[in-house]
């Protein structure tokens, strides 16, 4: 995900599209796109998520007395 991107912004994004589809209103074509973008957007935020977890487990490491 780029930094630009923000993360509650994306939950948010998400939430609406979880809602959209789950309504069930809508054409085929138009669910098929709202839910590759919803994967999209979940695998973007996934690598965000994962890279934050790296940066507190390297920041946690570092304060250690024994690091």
């Amino acid at each position: 995900m780029h930094e630009s991107l923000d993360v509650q912004g994306v939950f948010l994004r998400l939430d609406e599209i979880a809602g959209l589809l789950e309504e069930g209103n809508l054409p085929l074509e138009e669910s098929l796109k709202l839910f590759e973008e919803g994967n999209k957007l979940a695998s973007e935020l996934r690598i965000t998520l994962d890279a934050a977890e790296q940066k507190l487990t390297v920041m946690q490491l570092e304060e250690e007395p024994n690091g």
